[in-house]
């Protein structure tokens, strides 16, 4: 029996494997997602860390300054004259913007202190001197920029006649962001310094201990209020989301009675 071998007939397709449209949406839907967890991640590790950047600047600037304060207190010579300790609210030097300062006033603080050897300025003659402490603008941002904190220092003959005579403070008078000779920088964006006197033994007498408050901010805070002067309450919104508040107590030497022996 021949049997006829069916050589013609066309071969069965073989299988091919593949997605469907519906697998695909769903896998794009899915990785999608994925992307966006991850993309979501990454900026909030981002914001932290310029967070923490943020607060790390204001603390070392602040905590800096607030340091460098307590030091020279802890040296100060107060005495029945009132002019060895100063602390008075600062006048806004513009006048355009007294109601922004009537709402964040800050201190000015002037006082005498007597250094040790250590503690001493190269070019200090003699261990007494004039210090004071204030907020404003750098000269070159007047009206533009955020606020910084500046020291003024003076020593020497200058400081002894001015206490003989009387004239302390028309010597703190000199103290200006623009007169480098005896005014320096001490720290960026520190919008607020606070002297609250404390342990006050006779009304007229000068406190036994101050309460110093420092407010800063940051870089970036401050950069983005001078470029919108104008936009107050966002500016406020701004400020109390980053301001960073530093406070310590100073204990002042005992009180002197009289320049006497100085």
């Amino acid at each position: 029996m021949i049997t006829e071998h069916s050589s013609n007939r066309t071969p069965k397709p073989a299988f091919v494997a593949g997605f469907t449209l519906l697998e695909v949406l769903v896998s794009t839907v899915i990785l999608s997602i994925l992307v966006l967890i991850l993309i979501g991640m990454s900026d909030g590790a981002s914001r932290l860390w310029r967070d923490g950047e943020h607060r790390r600047e204001s603390l070392t600037e602040g905590m800096g300054g607030l340091q460098i304060i307590s030091d020279d207190l802890r040296s100060a010579v107060v005495t029945s004259n009132p002019e060895t300790l100063i602390i008075e609210s600062q006048s806004p030097e513009d006048p355009s913007s007294s109601e922004e300062q009537d709402e964040r006033s800050s201190d000015c603080l002037f006082f005498l202190v007597s250094h040790t050897t250590e503690q001493r300025e190269q070019d200090s003659s003699g261990d007494l001197c004039a210090v004071g402490y204030f907020i404003a603008p750098e000269p070159t941002q007047k009206g533009k920029g955020s606020d910084n904190l500046y020291r003024f220092h003076a020593s020497g003959r200058e400081v002894w006649e001015a206490l003989r005579s009387g004239s302390l403070r028309k010597l703190y008078e000199r103290a200006s962001p623009s007169n480098g000779l005896c005014t320096e920088l001490l720290a960026r964006n520190i919008i607020g310094l606070q002297v609250s006197p404390m342990d006050h033994e006779l009304p007229g007498q000068p406190p036994q201990a101050l309460c110093i408050t420092i407010e800063a901010i940051n870089g970036d805070t401050a950069r983005h209020i001078s470029n919108n002067p104008t936009a107050k309450k966002s500016n406020d919104r701004l400020i109390l989301r980053h301001l960073q508040k530093f406070s310590t107590i100073v204990h002042l030497p005992p009180l002197r009675e009289s320049s006497e022996g100085l």
